[in-house]
This record gives C-alpha cells, sequence and structure tokens, in this order.
C-alpha cells in the first residue's frame, strides 16, 4: 500500500512507466491511458504505482477475464478501467 501521497499526474506517470517496462508494445500513450483508468479505480489508487501496474499485469495474464471487487455502490456498472483495458489489450494480447 502506498506510504506517500502522490498527486494523481505523479502516480499515473509512475505508473504508465511501469506499464510501459512490463509490455514493451504500449506505446506512452496507452500506458499513461491505463494507469489513469487504473488511478480512477478504488482498489489501485490505494497502491503505490508500481505495484498497481504489477497488479494489472498479473491479472491480465491470467487466461480468464479478470475480476475486480466493487466497493463503492454509486459506481455505474461498466467502469472506465476495465473497458480501457480490455480495448487496448484485446483479446489475445496480454501484458507480460
Amino acid at each position: 500500500m502506498k506510504s506517500d501521497v502522490l498527486e494523481p499526474g505523479d502516480w499515473c506517470r509512475r505508473c504508465a512507466l511501469r506499464l510501459a517496462e512490463l509490455d514493451g508494445q504500449l506505446s506512452h500513450t496507452e500506458a499513461l491511458t491505463i494507469a489513469q483508468d487504473v488511478h480512477a479505480f478504488e482498489r489501485t489508487r490505494a497502491m503505490d504505482p508500481e505495484t498497481a501496474a504489477e497488479f494489472v499485469a498479473d491479472m491480465m495474464s491470467k487466461t480468464e477475464p479478470p475480476r475486480f471487487e466493487r466497493r463503492s455502490p454509486d459506481r455505474p456498472d461498466r467502469a472506465p478501467f476495465l473497458r480501457s483495458l480490455m480495448r487496448m489489450l484485446g483479446p489475445t494480447r496480454r501484458l507480460a
């Protein structure tokens, strides 16, 4: 879990850098878009940015679609986080 409070932009930049390290095929724009979606999700936003990137990579490497816990009852049914990841990665491409 995070020990220092980071500004959202700093958090997203660090997460995007780690995502790009994990998947060399991601463009800077793609990595930043995913990082912004990861930051928007309550569970991953509470993590250090690098830990969140590794968590996403681990979830996306599973054969089944990832499942994420919802903690806020007022969230919309379709969060941008998963839509963005699935759009960016497609059905066959996974973060390594």
